[in-house]
């Protein structure tokens, strides 16, 4: 059960990482944000950042575990700022801010040109 437990975190995670990344790209996120209902769109953004600010809260028993714990702070304090904004709101400057912040914290390092030029990486295969 653990192992179930430990896969479903993993996978949240890197969902919420994908997500962050598209915060923090300015040109990813309005794409995105024309590709998914708003409604569903909060929903996921919300959910995927609670979650891995509770991960990041909880990490233990990986070399990343303390990076992780580090950056719960940061982590928290976007999933804060998420689930704060008004219903029909969805996109606020901060958000690219604090999640370029996280994907810092977290050891992610911003790509060539940096985050308000990059669109993505190329599909794979190329």
């Amino acid at each position: 059960m653990a192992e179930d437990s430990w896969d479903q975190d993993a996978t949240r995670v890197v969902e919420a990482l994908n997500l962050l990344t598209v915060l923090a790209a300015p040109r990813l996120y309005e794409r995105w944000s024309t590709q998914v209902p708003a409604v569903e769109l909060r929903t996921v953004l919300q959910s995927r950042m609670a979650a891995l600010a509770a991960f990041c809260e909880k990490a233990w028993g990986s070399p990343d575990a303390d990076r992780f714990r580090s950056a719960a702070p940061k982590v928290r304090a976007l999933a804060e700022s998420l689930a704060a904004a008004p219903t029909g709101h969805l996109m606020d400057l901060s958000w690219n801010a604090q999640a370029r912040e996280c994907l810092d914290a977290l050891g992610v390092q911003a790509p060539p040109g940096g985050w308000e030029t990059f669109e993505g990486l190329p599909p794979s295969g190329d």
